[in-house]
Order: structure tokens, then C-alpha cells, then sequence
């Protein structure tokens, strides 16, 4: 995904691209590298760069606020942040504040419940879904269909120290779908992108696998969708530069907002297959602007390494 989106923000005119990266990793050799090998020296040299650039793209998980407080830095450095703001970051990146807000505004989601593992299992309706708040990935997700695999998932969160942020939806069976989306960095353009299919794992793990675009699903059930993540999008202040949202399409086609990753996804490197242009470029078109068309009708394949 590093490579992919440096050398797209590398196509872009009159832009040359810095980045950090581990020694043993390499890049386009149009991408100027700084080699750091430990963490501090990356945080240290993180917030020197910001004094030495135009424009940052943080590419960082939400987990344990890490992506939030790059993006502060970025803010406070007066330096223009093609990411999402540090406030939208924590509401998406915390799963049941994120469903609580569906839910008040109105967006269907999966009901999502704060759960104390210490509670009798008998008094649980299975099957469910564990998951932390601020996971990402797929750590730490279960789905818990009896009392032994309850405990499995309880002895891992326990293990992670991760009990205190355990969260419990009920099983919803249905497609499992995911849409990117391109946000001007001032939030007024939104561009749905075309609707993707998800392989996860059958394990009770849901893992992801990777990725088909576009879905094999109904005209009617795309535009169901479409109007479904514009305004699930207008609902959250800060949104901008790509995002991807997790859905389920149930048997009658009714879609669910599951989750929203406000920062680059690995189906970036599916999309960045059906267009001509960078898409880096279509952050900065302007409301008024109008993107051009894929140029390529799919279906693409990809693997959870971002490989085609």
C-alpha cells in the first residue's frame, strides 16, 4: 500500500515524495527514503520532516490513538494534512461512539454493546460478535457461538490487556462488502466509489483474504449503497482524502454500516487500477470538479498483501 500511494502522490504535478521506512523495505527509486530502524527515531524524525514539507499523509492505524495524534502533530506543525481531522479519526476509530452516532443520526448499523467478560455466559444470547473498540485488522474478533468459545475469546482479551474495551453485536448474517471513498480536503466533494466485494474467513476469526471490484450485486442494491455512504459521510465532521467503509448487504439487500477506516485501505490497491489518473489527485479536485470515469470496468482481484 506504500508503494502504491507514494507513487501515485509522486504522479502528481510539480510533487516529489518523502517517506520513512524500515531498513530492508524499498521503494519506486523516485521516492526519497529515510531509513529509521527503531520507533523513537521514527517519532523524532517524524516531527522534524513536518518542518521541511508541504503537505503529510499519515499512514498509521487508529488503534490506541496513534493515527489521531500524528494527525494533531501535523495540525500543530501548520502543515496541510491530507488525512482525515484528528477528532473524525477518534470518532471512526472507536467503535461503539462510532455506532452510537449511526444510530442517533440514523444510519443502520449493528447494534454494538460495551460487554464485561465477567458476565455469567449463560445469561448471553449466542451467537455474537467480540471485538475491541479501536481494533483494526481483525485482531482480536471472535465470533462466539457457545460458552467455550466464549471463554477462548475471553482468555485472549485477557492476555492482550484488552478486557476493558471488549465490545459484543449480534451476528448478522449477509455479504460482507467495503466502499472507498474520495473526500476533498475540504469535505464539500464526495466520490463513492464502486461498491467491492470482501473475502474473510470462514474460521470465526474474519480475517480478511482480499478483495473483488466491483461486487457482483444489483443496479438497485449499488445505488442503495451509494446514497447510504454519502450520507453516512455528510454525518461525520473532518472526513477527507480516502476513507473505506464496511458494510453487510442482508438477503433482502438492506445495507449495514460495520465500520469506518478513516485512512488508506488495502482496496486502494484495487481502485488505483481503475483509473488513468493519480488518486491522490481527485483529494484535491474541488467541489465543483467533476472526476473522471474508471477506465476499466474490473473485475479486479487483490490479496490482503495489496498484491493483484
Amino acid at each position: 500500500m506504500l508503494q502504491a500511494v507514494t507513487e501515485d502522490i509522486a504522479r502528481l504535478p510539480d510533487c516529489s515524495v518523502v517517506t520513512t521506512l524500515e531498513t530492508g523495505f524499498h521503494l519506486s527509486p523516485n521516492i526519497e527514503v529515510i531509513r529509521v530502524d527503531r520507533p523513537n527515531d521514527e517519532s523524532a524524525l517524524f516531527q522534524r520532516m513536518l518542518g521541511e514539507v508541504d503537505a503529510v499523509l499519515v499512514i498509521a492505524p487508529e488503534t490506541e490513538g496513534v493515527l489521531a495524534q500524528r494527525c494533531r502533530q501535523v495540525v500543530v506543525a501548520n502543515v496541510t494534512s491530507w488525512n482525515c481531522s484528528a477528532s473524525a479519526i477518534e470518532l471512526c476509530g472507536d467503535k461503539l461512539k462510532l455506532a452510537d452516532h449511526l444510530t442517533a443520526v440514523g444510519i443502520p448499523t449493528i447494534s454494538t454493546l460495551l460487554v464485561d467478560l465477567n458476565q455469567p455466559t449463560a445469561s448471553m444470547s449466542f451467537p455474537v460478535v467480540l471485538k475491541p473498540r479501536d481494533g483494526a485488522g481483525s485482531c482480536l474478533t471472535f465470533l462466539v457461538e457457545n460458552c467455550q468459545q466464549w471463554e477462548y475469546a475471553d482468555q485472549s482479551f485477557r492476555d492482550a490487556d484488552a478486557s476493558h474495551k471488549c465490545l459484543s453485536q449480534p451476528l448478522v448474517r449477509g455479504r460482507a462488502l467495503s466502499v472507498g471513498v474520495n473526500i476533498s480536503l475540504d469535505g464539500e466533494r464526495i466520490e463513492c466509489l464502486p461498491v467491492g466485494e470482501q473475502r474473510l474467513s470462514d474460521d470465526g476469526r474474519f480475517q480478511y483474504l482480499g478483495g473483488i471490484l466491483p461486487a457482483s450485486i444489483s443496479t438497485k442494491a449499488q445505488a442503495t449503497i451509494q446514497d447510504l455512504v454519502i450520507a453516512t459521510c455528510r454525518s461525520i465532521e473532518g472526513l477527507a482524502g480516502y476513507i473505506g467503509l464496511d458494510l453487510l448487504l442482508t438477503d433482502d439487500e438492506s445495507p449495514l454500516i460495520v465500520e469506518i477506516n478513516p485512512r488508506l485501505t488495502t482496496s486502494y490497491i484495487g481502485y488505483r487500477q481503475l483509473y488513468t489518473e493519480s488518486i491522490p489527485m481527485r483529494w484535491l479536485l474541488s467541489a465543483d470538479k467533476t472526476p473522471p470515469s474508471p477506465c476499466r470496468a474490473g473485475p479486479i482481484e487483490f490479496a490482503p498483501t495489496g498484491k493483484a
